[in-house]
Formats: C-alpha cells, structure tokens, sequence
C-alpha cells in the first residue's frame, strides 16, 4: 500500500512539471535579483547573500504550500483519506517527505552552483547546504499545516502566509546564526542541534496534528 501511495505522489508531481521546476526557478530569479540591486558592493553582497539564500526559501515553500490541499479537498479526496483504512498519518507524511523531495531538495543541490556563482566560502557553503537540509522539512511541514488550517476559508491565500511565517521566525533565527557563526570563525554546533532538534519534533508529530485539523476543516 505504501508503495502504491508512493508512485501515486510522484507520477502526480512528474504529470505536472509547474510543480518541480517552477520553485526552482522563483528561487533563482530572486537570487539573480539582489547583485542588480546592490551593484558592485561585493563586500556587502557577501555578508547578506546566506540570508538571501534562507529568505528565498521561505518564500519557496509559501509558494508550493499555500494550496496544497485544495484540489483534494474541491475534489472529495480528504474526506476518502478520512474514511479509509488506510492510515492517514502515513498518507500525510508520504505527501510532506515528496513535497520537500520536488520543493526544497533541487534547491538543496543546487546550492553547490550558487556558492560558486556569488563566491561564497567552502566551509560557509556546508553550513547553508547543513541548515538547508535540516530546516526546509520543517518549513514545508509548518506551511502544509497552515493550508490545512485555512482549508475552506475564502481568503486563505491572505491567512495561511500571515499564520504560518511566525512559526517559521525560529528556523530562520537559528539557520542564520549558524551561518554567521561560522563566518565569524566560531562554534555553530549548538544552532545545528536546535534545528534538528526541532525537525525531531516536527516532521513525526506532524501527519497528526494535520489529521486533527483536517478533521475539523471537513466538519465546519
């Protein structure tokens, strides 16, 4: 059955090529954006591009998140996951795992190409590359969460992004710490170990904390 709910994800996601290539290039054309609008401060570039890099991601994951239940809700398909006896925790964490495989892991490989490209130092590279992997599950887990809370509302496209950036306030605060720490030569394990952390607590607990808010989404 897993399998099956596997190849079902993918062939939704290879069926619609928008899904795994449009991300990616929202992330480049905002990266390519910032050295038009600071010219050749290349000194200041360096310094802020690890944020820039982090912000990008976020509003990536906004982006592919918003409305990630909507076409299984209009189509009945949530109330079929409900009433089967298929486990939905599963169901859902399968959905989080490929969203982030077509999402945020292109942007995770291609990190190498980035660093390159703006001069970013090797070792500053691997932290970006660590905070990326850890954080981004994360980001997508909180922001599915956010869609299944605004799941019938007629403004959610407004109300998801307004409730779930707070949350991602965290990731963001810690990541870029990470990064500044080893661009100060300093420790940065600590900032590495709230991450996971964080992603421990997260990714399990989530499908059912989506289960419980799907539940009610359905019921209202």
């Amino acid at each position: 059955m897993i399998n099956i709910l596997i190849k079902k994800e993918l062939s939704l996601y290879f069926r619609n090529l928008n899904n795994i290539f449009l991300p990616l290039i929202f992330f480049f054309l905002i990266i390519s954006i910032f050295p038009l609008v600071l010219g050749p401060e290349k000194t200041l570039f360096n310094k802020i591009i690890p944020g820039v890099i982090w912000i990008t991601a976020i509003l990536t994951t906004l982006l592919t998140s918003n409305n990630f239940f909507k076409e299984d809700f209009n189509a009945g398909i949530i109330e079929t996951y409900l009433t089967s006896d298929v486990s939905i925790e599963i169901v859902l964490f399968i959905r989080i795992i490929v969203c982030w495989i077509f999402t945020c892991l292109p942007i995770v490989i291609f990190i190498p190409i980035v660093s390159i490209l703006f001069d970013i130092t090797f070792q500053s590279s691997i932290v970006i590359l660590l905070t990326l992997v850890i954080g981004t599950p994360i980001l997508i887990s909180i922001g599915i969460f956010g869609s299944a809370l605004t799941l019938g509302l007629a403004k959610n496209n407004i109300l998801t992004p307004v409730i779930i950036i707070p949350f991602y306030i965290p990731v963001l605060i810690f990541s870029a710490s990470a990064i500044q720490s080893v661009s100060a030569g300093l420790p940065y394990d600590m900032q590495i170990y709230i991450l996971a952390s964080l992603l421990t607590l997260v990714l399990p607990t989530m499908p059912y904390l989506l289960k419980y808010t799907l539940e009610i989404s359905i019921n209202n």
